[in-house]
């Protein structure tokens, strides 16, 4: 049984003429399956958990939506390793479905799922804050890419640039301007428990699953979704004009080994900030928090694509 998770309001307005081409395909096709509507931020948890506890023998849920959409679902199935999950990308970023080479073209994405064309087993990732738990599936990130996620999920033109499929540039515009304007903070980080690791004027930390987070930046690009590691790329010490080399490297993932770059990989991270900062999980922007921890869940979800 296919349960697909939809955000109609995604791709400013589009989502829920995408989702009539693919209920016409599913039709032609005679399989099974129900949709489930969003209407607000944050429903798409709740929706995902009552799915995964259906009786049915085997569940497949399928979130049609942006990043935002993944860390919705992943709140809600992460503990629930016998359903499996599946992605049409519909969003602005699309960082998730770019870090696994799913299309932005929902008729192969689609097909992708049906013909399971590709299955992979991943860990949820968790993050903790101010009491709360939520979830991710690509990535997490703390300083100025969550202010790029903020500021882009705030742009007024944001929905003109979607309908032109150009919406991954809302980010790009937004992290120019910040790479000016950000604040850059005293950082300490544990890893796994163990060693601890200060820096000073931080401009961003983020923890990924997959390669890509941003719109398209290559911050990890030796991550894989299904290995067993966050990685983490951290920013630090870049004067302002040097920062505006950094992401054009980002872009293809040559940052790496750049002064003021440092790359690792661990299953947890605790981050202390030395001032409340923004963070975000697949784009999902929170906070400010000064305190975050981001991890692995012990559960593994099965993918198909």
């Amino acid at each position: 049984m296919y349960y697909f998770i939809v955000n109609p309001n995604a791709k400013s307005g589009k989502g829920k003429t995408i989702w009539m081409k693919v209920c016409q395909v599913m039709n032609s096709k005679g399989l099974a399956y129900e949709a489930l509507f969003t209407e607000k931020k944050g429903q798409a948890a709740r929706i995902a958990r009552e799915a995964a506890e259906r009786e049915d023998k085997e569940k497949i849920i399928v979130a049609m939506g942006g990043d935002g959409t993944i860390s919705e679902v992943m709140d809600g199935i992460w503990d629930h390793p016998e359903v499996t999950f599946a992605f049409i990308p519909i969003g602005s970023g699309n960082d998730f479905a770019r870090s696994l080479g799913i299309s932005s073209d929902w008729r192969k994405a689609l097909d992708g799922i049906l013909l399971e064309k590709h299955r992979i087993y991943f860990h949820p990732g968790r993050l903790e804050y101010n009491g709360k738990v939520r979830h991710f599936g690509g990535s997490m990130g703390i300083g100025f890419d969550a202010a790029v996620c903020d500021g882009a999920n705030r742009l007024r033109f944001k929905s003109a640039f979607n309908r032109l499929g150009l919406g991954k540039f809302t980010y790009t515009g937004v992290a120019i301007k910040l790479l000016i304007t950000s604040s850059c903070d005293k950082l300490k980080i544990r890893l796994d428990g163990k060693k601890v690791h200060r820096f000073q004027k931080v401009l961003f930390l983020c923890g990924l699953k997959g390669n890509y987070e941003g719109g398209g930046f290559m911050f990890a690009p030796e991550a894989r979704v299904d290995d067993e590691n966050l990685h983490i790329c951290i920013a630090a010490g870049i004067p302002v004009f040097k920062r505006f080399l950094l992401l054009p490297k980002a872009l293809k993932g040559e940052h790496v080994g750049a002064p003021g770059v440092y790359m690792y990989r661990c299953k947890k991270i605790e981050i202390l900030s030395s001032r409340p900062k923004l963070i975000h999980g697949d784009g999902e922007v929170n906070g400010p928090v000064t305190k975050v921890t981001a991890s692995l869940e012990p559960t593994r979800i099965r993918m198909i694509y």
